[in-house]
């Protein structure tokens, strides 16, 4: 179970203090009279099985909420305090724990939802692993209360680092009340790794919305230190709580799917071709209504988005897949993250045909349900698709043969292909390859540039040197433009609000996720402005992952200039690839772009003579 046990045991030991204190090893425990291979004590055991299970408070608010869906309930509310470092608590009012059965649900393999053996292969439920309860127990101070519907008394337990302290009645609603403090408190070590309370706080949202997502029909609520940040009322439309979780701008974006194939039945939502993200977070993928994470189902979906969206860009995808608790293994991973499928390569085609046939022209039309909660039908596009799928940016970013009609003095009608620096050795252009990289040749070879990185420089480098000195340009607007962002994006743009103000980004809150854009630095396109937004907040959340990051100031400025700067794939004039470098050698050089990709690459001269057996 633990690999090689010597190694194992020397662990066990030295994360107690025995090993730094008194010297011991494993390979002299036999010298002292110990064998080497010991059973561990239960204590010991429990905390490395809830180290599997709990990784962080999220991990807690997850078991909690899915325990209180299988309860049968109607309405689930969440409460944490300090991002879950303080209190998680998940009240609910579903069918409660019978009093003599609450000490029991405390205990280690303790479970109402298996009775025999063929059982763990037809698990209908958010289960099996049938650790969760006694698992948080162990590594935090844990009450319970709870009630069941006929009975007019509640029953009570207080469990310590998991040792039951006290059991009795109280008073309390049907349903069943957890309240989980202090978690990690007996492990510090384990407490150290944990991250800030904004970091730990979007974690838990992310888990809650997942299972909100998957479950229209209860209610769910989320305060965070005493303020509503979420009230989902039950629905009978999955459109309406995709609305509420995602967003309006997702919402309008989005098309229904639904594919059959014997017991597989596949449903959802998908994005349109015109509509697309820079990172994977908007693709929810859900299993008998478990959300899961699979490289396979993951891939399919982006193989069904190839050639319709841009590279690099992802889609929004709200995927249901239905099939027999038979055909898959939930128990495959201890958090219930991942499951295995009997037979992956048949819902790998499922998936990828039930997308494509989404996207299909024949395609005319597909039952869904209306924000009202009525079928309707929902036409699909049909005819050529002519939609521009690549994405435009304006031309008005600043580089000095870009802003006039005037080429730049450098550029001369009969040498327009080449440039000098004083005191450098001219470089003569060549071209562009793929509208990605200009190609310069120099004395001493080839010189190939990353358009964008080396624009991403010199963006950066502008943009620093204005904001050092106050003076960064921005165009406010007439009318302040809504912005309506995801949870996610609204926590993170209030953790980044001072940075955001300073670059000449005026953000207000009007509501709980609802903000108005009345200014932007002036490099941004104004018509723009919102979905770039957006999509700096995206790449911020993705940065927050990153074990070393820069200042918040830092990350602004660097996430700001890479979506301001040329795109790979457009295609550039004469004078503005020479007014490239001319920008760019204007500026303290560097080999990198501010995200650490290279900018330059030489291929000197003696190398292409080495290639073609000429040295």
């Amino acid at each position: 179970m633990f690999g090689n046990s010597k190694r194992f045991l020397g662990f066990v030991l030295w994360s107690f203090g025995f090993v730094s204190s008194f010297g011991f090893r494993a390979s002299n425990l036999k010298a002292i009279g110990m064998p080497k291979i010991q059973v561990l004590p239960a204590s010991i055991a429990q905390t490395i099985a809830a180290g599997e299970v709990v990784e962080r408070p999220a991990s807690v608010l997850k078991e909690l909420v899915e325990n209180a869906i299988d309860a049968g309930s109607t309405e689930i509310i969440v409460e944490l305090r300090k991002g879950g470092l303080e209190l998680i608590r998940v009240q609910d009012n579903g069918e409660g724990i019978e009093a003599d059965d609450l000490p029991l649900a405390l205990q280690r393999y303790a479970t109402s939802k298996l009775t025999r053996p063929e059982d763990l292969y037809a698990i209908r439920t958010m289960g099996f692993r049938g650790e969760a309860l006694p698992s948080i127990a162990s590594v935090s101070r844990m009450t319970v209360k709870t009630r069941i519907p006929s009975s007019l008394v509640g029953t009570k337990i207080i469990c310590e680092a998991g040792e039951v302290g006290h059991l009795g009645e109280a008073g309390c609603p049907g349903g069943t009340d957890v309240e989980v403090r202090d978690l990690f408190y007996n492990i510090p070590v384990k407490r150290k790794f944990l991250k800030s309370i904004q970091t730990e706080l979007r974690h838990c949202l992310s888990h809650f919305l997942r299972l909100s997502l998957s479950h229209p029909c209860i209610t769910f609520k989320f305060i965070h230190d005493g303020k509503m940040l979420y009230e989902l009322v039950k629905t009978e439309s999955p459109l309406v709580r995709i609305e509420a979780v995602l967003g309006r701008d997702v919402y309008d974006h989005l098309q229904p799917f639904a594919f059959e194939e014997g017991e597989i039945k596949i449903s959802g939502y998908g994005s349109l071709p015109t509509y697309s993200r820079g990172n994977g977070n908007g693709i929810y993928i859900y299993v008998n209504r478990r959300f899961i994470k699979d490289r396979l189902i993951y891939r399919a979906i982006l193989e069904a988005y190839r050639h319709l969206i841009p590279a690099g860009q992802f889609p929004i995808v709200i995927l249901f897949i239905t099939l027999p608790p038979s055909l898959v293994d939930v128990n495959v991973h201890p958090t219930k993250a991942e499951v295995k499928f009997r037979d992956q390569e048949r819902i790998f085609k499922a998936v990828l045909r039930a997308l494509r046939l989404s996207h299909d022209e024949k395609t005319s039309s597909v039952k869904t349900w209306t924000r009202e909660g009525r079928g309707r039908e929902a036409p699909f596009m049909t005819g050529d698709v002519s939609l521009p799928l690549q994405r435009s940016y304006p031309a008005s970013t600043p580089m000095r043969s870009w802003q006039g009609s005037e080429p730049s003095p450098m550029v001369r009608e009969e040498a327009s292909r080449e440039w000098k620096a004083e005191g450098k050795s001219p470089l003569r252009l060549l071209g562009q390859v793929r509208g990605t990289y200009l190609v310069w040749e120099g004395e001493e070879g080839i010189l190939f540039i990353d358009q964008h990185a080396c624009h991403e420089r010199i963006l950066f480098e502008r943009l620093k040197k204005e904001y050092d000195g106050g003076s960064i340009p921005v165009t406010r607007f007439l009318f302040p433009v809504p912005l309506e962002l995801s949870a996610g994006e609204s926590l993170t743009l209030m953790s980044y609000v001072g940075a955001f103000h300073s670059l000449g980004f005026e953000i207000d809150p009007i509501g709980e996720r609802t903000f108005v854009l009345r200014s932007v630095p002036a490099l941004l396109d104004e018509r723009e402005a919102p979905r770039e937004v957006r999509e700096i907040l995206d790449e911020l959340i993705l940065d927050e992952r990153e074990p070393e990051r820069p200042k918040p100031i830092d990350r602004l400025l660097i996430s700001l200039a890479c979506h301001c700067a040329i795109r790979a794939n457009r295609l550039l004039s004469k004078e503005e690839m020479i007014g490239l470098l001319e920008d760019f050698s204007s500026f303290p050089l560097s080999s990198t772009c501010p995200h650490g990709r290279p900018i330059v690459y030489s291929l000197p001269v003696t190398e292409l003579a080495k290639q073609f057996k000429r040295k």
